[in-house]
This record gives C-alpha cells, structure tokens and sequence, in this order.
C-alpha cells in the first residue's frame, strides 16, 4: 500500500535550537597580538636599543651598560605578553583554565600557564612558528630557542665580540622571572646552553 502522507511533515515544520558557538575556537595564536608583540620588541629594534646603550663605551664596560638594558626590556616584553595574552585569550590556554576550573587542581597551572606565556613572547619576536619544548613536567619547564633572530640582529649591529658575551641572556632570564612571578610560582631560571658556544640557547626553570 503507497504512503500518500509524509509521517514526518508535522516535524519539519516544528522549529529546533541550532548550536551557535559564542566566538569560533582557535589553537592559533590572534594575529594582532602577535603584530603588537613584534612592533614593539622584534629583535631589529632591540638590538638598536643595545647598540645605543654600549656606544662610546669602554669594552670593560659593555658587559654591565647592556645586562641593564636587557634586565629592563625582558621585564617589559614579558608584562607586554601577559597583558596581550590574557586580552586575546586561546583555545589552548582556556583548555587549561577550563581544567583548572572543573578539577579545582592548582597545580595543572605550572608549567602549561607559564609555557604559553612563553611560547607568546617567542612567536611574537623570533622567525620560527613553534618554540621546541624539551621538558615539561610538575617539576620542571626546558625549551630551546635555535637560530636566535636578536642574537643575528645584535651580530649584525654590534659585531661578533659584543654578540658573543651572550649578554642577551639577561633578556630572557628576566622575561622567565617575569612571568613566573606574575604566576605566583618560585623557580629557579638558568640558561645551561647558549648561542655563542652551543648553537642554540636553551632555558632551564625548576619550580622549588
């Protein structure tokens, strides 16, 4: 016997709720933070705050005049991020609030906060697209930065000497600090590798 009247009619003419999420989700880091990020702290414009700072100085001298600047800059490039990346808030990071929030786990927040800080700041000033993780646990937080573009800029503006006393260091220990304060978490922050001597740099902080 042929059907003559669609049992489901009635149903599709009914209106439903259709899901529509707040704002899309995004793994990838907002583009405009990243553009302030770089406009401010890109490793041209560093360097040329560098090379102002250690001119007509003494070579006794340039070692101190530049762990000033650097201690500074590192400070405000860190408090940049921070303040960006929690105005332009990722998926990744709100996964790892979420968890915090639904578990009620303080602990989730060391190292997966801090790292992405991090992993900002790096994104936003260098020419690689992922910061290498080697570690990443309760106790500890180890990355690598290769083919430094602020270790090339200073290089370039202020030579193979000035570039080799890895003076630049102190820009990153006190980015680390910064962000680790910010977390309310003790560390110690050291750099067991670096440019000049190994290649690359790598950043080693040890929650106490």
């Amino acid at each position: 016997m042929a059907i003559t009247k669609d049992p489901f009619e009635e149903l599709k003419k009914a209106p439903y709720p259709l899901y529509v999420a707040p704002r899309p989700y995004s793994f990838d880091l907002n583009e405009d933070m990243v553009g302030m990020i770089r406009a401010e702290f890109n490793a041209d414009a560093v360097s040329s705050k560098l090379a102002e700072a250690i001119k007509g100085k003494k070579k006794a001298d340039i070692a101190a005049a530049a762990s000033v600047l650097f201690k500074e800059l590192g400070n405000a490039w860190m408090q940049k991020t921070i303040q960006l990346g929690e105005e332009y808030s990722d998926r990744t990071i709100e996964v790892v609030l979420e968890s915090v929030d639904r578990q009620g786990n303080q602990f989730m927040v060391w190292p997966h906060v801090p790292q992405r800080f991090i992993e900002i700041a790096y994104l936003g000033t260098q020419a690689f697209l992922k910061v290498p993780i080697t570690l990443n646990n309760m106790e500890a937080l180890e990355y690598r930065i290769p083919q430094c573009a602020l270790f090339g800029a200073i290089k370039e503006k202020c030579g193979d000497e000035v570039a080799n006393l890895m003076t630049c260091k102190d820009y990153c220990l006190s980015a680390l600090d910064t962000v680790c304060k910010h977390q309310e978490t003790e560390v110690i922050t050291s750099m067991p590798k670096n440019t000049a001597a190994d290649g690359y740099c790598e950043f080693l902080l040890k929650k106490l």
